[in-house]
């Protein structure tokens, strides 16, 4: 069996049909682990459809990852959260964590948190999906980078132990798991994978939109079903039996004129910080990009904007909350973009 160390290897899928329909899926084809190797997913970058007439990048609704024909429920991308880095613009790339197969580099085992990277075992395979919020005719692209490794004996080398103590805390829990063997076969239960067993970490990269009109002067509480679309845009939590738990590290917001902060909300406590996200002064969470290919040719080295200390939402109520100026900030004015981990505790 032949053993090799890839810390990057890009996969390419290609939208070439021009033509995917409001609410319409792609399944991108997809790509086989060979029953030797496995791969670490660690970032995603998105090519999006622009419409050049109107300079404007289309809406995908969400691109996320199927690996072995599984969806990654908590990667829901549009089409501005993730670009490709170009230092001609303003587009940052943002990595899903920092992968175990990258030891070498590092020059040390990341923790639980931030090595739940994607994982694909051997043989199976990796593609993305996405669904168009809006009618689409452009062609565009998505493509991950991830680090690879051929070989059991590679794999331990490389990672650095033969086994993974992916136990952790949150607050004052303790939440302890079983090692996990580092091999080809059991690659996909570290952090990350989708056969790990509970408790799980996941990288968690949303966003979310006000579904209603917000009331002047109230904090919008984005909860699903009333004041947000899509389940998976649900920002507001009821977390008290410690069934899941998120972990908040970066945002970026595209504000509306009307905007004027936001903040991480826990019911009961004292003080809660608001960051302000003004449309035409100071807007503290900048977005990767914006859907306005205009505004983004003004944009240098945005966001997201890592907090200066990561936010846990862990056996409490909150969220996050948008305000308006005073003046109602219309349905689906502002947009929110969610960087971090999820934890599925039970």
């Amino acid at each position: 069996m032949s053993s090799v160390w890839d810390p990057e290897v890009i996969l390419r899928f290609d939208n070439t049909s021009a033509s995917q329909a409001a609410g319409a899926e792609w399944v991108s084809q997809a790509f086989s682990a060979a029953p030797d190797e496995v791969w670490e997913i660690y970032r995603i970058e998105v090519l999006p459809p622009i419409d050049t007439t109107n300079n404007v990048i289309k809406k995908l609704r969400y691109i996320t990852l199927l690996i072995n024909g599984k969806e990654y429920e908590t990667i829901r991308i549009n089409s501005v959260m993730m670009p490709r880095e170009d230092p001609t613009s303003g587009s940052v790339a943002i990595d899903l964590g920092t992968p175990y197969l990258h030891r070498p580099i590092t020059g040390r085992i990341p923790g639980p948190f931030e090595g739940a990277c994607p994982k694909v075992a051997r043989g199976q395979t990796i593609a993305v999906k996405t669904i168009a919020e809006e009618a689409i005719a452009q062609t565009y692209s998505i493509q991950l980078r991830a680090a690879r490794v051929k070989g059991q004996d590679k794999l331990v080398e490389v990672v650095g132990t033969p086994v993974i103590d992916a136990s952790f805390t949150l607050n004052n829990d303790f939440y302890p798991k079983a090692p996990v063997q580092v091999a080809l076969d059991t690659f996909d239960e570290l952090p990350g994978g989708l056969n790990q067993a509970k408790p799980q970490i996941f990288p968690w990269i949303t966003y979310t939109r006000n579904a209603q009109p917000t009331t002047p002067n109230q904090y919008y509480d984005f909860s699903y079903p009333n004041y947000v679309a899509y389940q998976s845009q649900n920002l507001s939590w009821n977390l008290v039996n410690k069934d899941e738990a998120f972990l908040v590290n970066a945002l970026g917001v595209i504000p509306h004129a009307n905007s004027k902060s936001i903040r991480l909300y826990i019911e009961g406590r004292v003080t809660q910080e608001e960051f302000p996200t003004l449309a035409n002064d100071f807007n503290y969470f900048p977005p990767a990009l914006t859907y306005s290919t205009t505004a983004n040719a003004s944009i240098k080295r945005g966001g997201p904007r890592f907090l200066k200390k990561a936010f846990l939402f862990h056996g409490v109520k909150g969220g996050i909350q948008a305000l308006d100026n005073g003046t109602s900030i219309p349905a689906n004015g502002v947009e929110i973009h969610v960087y971090g981990n999820k934890f599925v505790l039970k």
